[in-house]
């Protein structure tokens, strides 16, 4: 009775590992995970069957867990970056997935912010040094300034994102910063912020969409 519980318990782990293949090989599995998997769960059955080695049941156990762990990080690895699958878009290692858009008639920033939630997305939100310098170097190959989160609506009032949060990180502006009146935030190519008035138009902006 106690070794057919054994056989039963194998043909589970079999059955389970096969299943799983089955997914993963669907979702593109990287080769050598799936190959060190299979050899794996082979090695220990046909042992098991041979008589070299009587697996117990909590072995079995440990295999699989072992097996699953070997998969499951190019599972999610796959996921993160199959996410980022809009038209244009690509993954960027610091700033997610991006998008530089231009259009040929230049929009307002609020335009902007219309077209990039045609996408499902928004302006890319600058959230510390370390990305303002990001979008500077993904900006370097064909250098633009572009429009970006952040607006304020007079002297005295924060710099807030979209959704009318304080701005997570203010850059250094060029020229003055505290000019009076409603404006908008321009991401230049040297990496600087700029002032501008809202219903000023811009040919070119960063949109993200969150992954």
């Amino acid at each position: 009775m106690f070794q057919m519980g054994k056989v039963r318990l194998k043909h589970v782990v079999l059955f389970l590992l096969l299943s799983h293949q089955f997914i993963m090989t669907s979702a593109v599995v990287t080769n050598n995970r799936l190959l060190l998997a299979v050899g794996l769960a082979t090695g220990a059955i046909l042992s098991s069957y041979n008589g070299s080695y009587d697996w117990s049941p909590s072995t079995l156990a440990v295999l699989t867990a072992i097996i699953l762990v070997t998969l499951l990080p190019t599972a999610i690895n796959k996921a993160e970056s199959s996410s980022c699958t809009a038209p244009g878009y690509s993954l960027h290692p610091v700033l997610g997935c991006i998008k530089l858009s231009t259009s040929t008639t230049a929009l307002t920033p609020e335009q902007w912010v219309a077209k990039c939630a045609e996408d499902g997305g928004k302006l890319i939100l600058i959230n510390s040094a370390t990305e303002n310098q990001a979008l500077v170097d993904f900006l370097k190959s064909d250098p633009k300034d572009v429009v970006i989160q952040g607006s304020r609506v007079s002297v005295s009032s924060p710099w807030t994102t979209d959704d009318g949060q304080p701005l997570p990180f203010v850059g250094e502006f060029q020229g003055i910063s505290n000019l009076a009146g409603t404006l908008r935030i321009i991401f230049t190519s040297s990496g600087k912020w700029a002032n501008v008035n809202p219903t000023n138009v811009f040919p070119n902006a960063v949109c993200e969409i969150p992954v």
